[in-house]
C-alpha cells in the first residue's frame, strides 16, 4: 500500500473531528479591533474599554500564547464601576463584526485572561464574564440573588476567591457556569474546591485566578459545552438553549464597592474562534483520497 492510500484509509477510519477552520481571529494589536465588537454595558460612563492596549505598561507580562510576529503586550482591556459614585456595573463585548458574525454548530473559542487584583484584597471581589451563544442584545452580568436578563451558554469568574462558600443561591460562587438564566448542576464552584485549588494555587487566595494568564476554552460539540482553563475541564453541560449566536468578553463589578482600586481589571488577549468539522465530512475526504490513490495505481 503506498503512502496515499495510507493516509487515506487512517482519513477514512477518523470517529472525531481531526482538524479545525478559523472563522475569526484577533491579537488586539491595534484600536482598530474595534470595529469588529460592539460594547454593551449596565453603566458605560462607569466603565473604560481599550482595544489594542498596552497592558505591559500596566505591569501585565506578555500573554504565553501570543503568535510570533504580534505585538507583545497589545490586548482587550477593561475596567468597571471606577466613576464618582459606585454602582453595580458589567460590560458586554460582542464579536459582531459588522452583525453578521453569528457562530453555529461544533466550534471551539480560545483567548488568554489575566484579571488584575492588588494586595490589599478589600473591596476587590471582580469578575471576568465570557460566553457563546448570545444575542447580543443586552448584557449577561451577574444580577442579584436571582438570574435574569440573561440569554446564551455563559460563565462568570471571580478574581480572588471573595465570594462566600456557604451560600446556597445558585449564582453565588467565585465560578458559575450558565445556561440563559439557570445553573446547570455540578457548574458552580468556590476558589476552595478543585480543580481551581490545583490550578491557582498562588493566586491571590488558594484557587483564585487573578495576577495570572489563564487559557480559556470554551468547545461546543453536538450541542455539548465543555469549559477549560489551561487545558482542565472545569464544566461540561448540554446546551439547552440557543444553538448559535455570538461570542463576547466581559466584565463586571457585582458590589459596586472598589471605587478606588483602579489597579482591579481584565485582559483579553489572542481570541480565535475555530469550526471543527463533523466526523462524516472528514470521512467523506478519506474516501476521496483512497479513490485518488486507487486510480494512481491503476495508471
Amino acid at each position: 500500500m503506498n503512502k496515499l492510500m495510507m493516509i487515506a484509509g487512517a482519513m477514512v477510519a477518523v470517529t472525531a473531528p481531526a482538524y479545525a477552520v478559523t472563522l475569526y481571529s484577533s491579537t488586539f494589536d491595534t484600536g482598530a479591533s474595534a470595529s469588529d465588537f460592539n460594547v454593551i454595558s449596565v453603566n458605560s460612563a462607569a466603565d473604560t474599554v481599550i482595544f489594542g492596549d498596552d497592558y505591559g505598561a500596566r505591569g501585565v507580562a506578555e500573554a504565553p500564547s501570543t503568535p510570533g510576529g504580534a505585538a507583545a503586550t497589545s490586548g482587550l482591556y477593561m475596567q468597571t464601576n471606577k466613576g464618582a459614585t459606585g454602582v453595580i456595573n458589567g460590560i458586554n463585548a460582542y464579536l459582531t463584526a459588522g452583525g453578521v458574525n453569528t457562530f453555529t454548530g461544533d466550534i471551539t473559542v480560545s483567548f488568554d485572561m489575566w484579571m488584575n487584583v492588588p494586595s490589599s484584597l478589600v473591596s476587590t471581589t471582580e469578575q471576568a464574564l465570557f460566553g457563546i451563544n448570545t444575542d447580543g442584545a443586552g448584557t449577561n452580568t451577574r444580577t442579584g440573588s436571582t438570574q435574569t436578563g440573561a440569554d446564551g451558554v455563559w460563565y462568570h469568574m471571580a478574581n480572588e476567591g471573595g465570594y462566600g462558600n456557604t451560600s446556597t443561591t445558585p449564582n453565588s460562587r467565585d465560578f458559575v457556569g450558565y445556561v440563559n438564566n439557570t445553573v446547570p448542576t455540578g457548574a458552580r464552584f468556590d476558589n476552595g474546591q478543585e480543580p481551581f485549588l490545583s490550578l491557582f494555587p498562588s493566586g491571590p487566595l488558594a484557587g483564585a485566578p487573578g495576577n495570572s494568564w489563564v487559557r480559556v476554552e470554551i468547545e461546543e460539540i453536538a450541542g455539548n459545552v465543555e469549559l477549560r482553563f489551561n487545558g482542565t475541564t472545569i464544566t461540561n453541560f448540554v446546551n439547552t438553549g440557543a444553538a448559535d449566536g455570538f461570542v463576547f468578553l466581559g466584565y463586571q463589578d457585582p458590589f459596586s464597592s472598589s471605587l478606588g482600586a483602579t489597579s482591579l481589571f481584565v485582559v483579553y488577549d489572542n481570541l480565535t474562534v475555530t469550526a471543527v468539522p463533523e466526523p462524516a465530512s472528514m470521512i467523506a475526504l478519506g474516501a476521496g483520497l483512497l479513490a485518488l490513490a486507487r486510480r494512481r495505481r491503476k495508471a
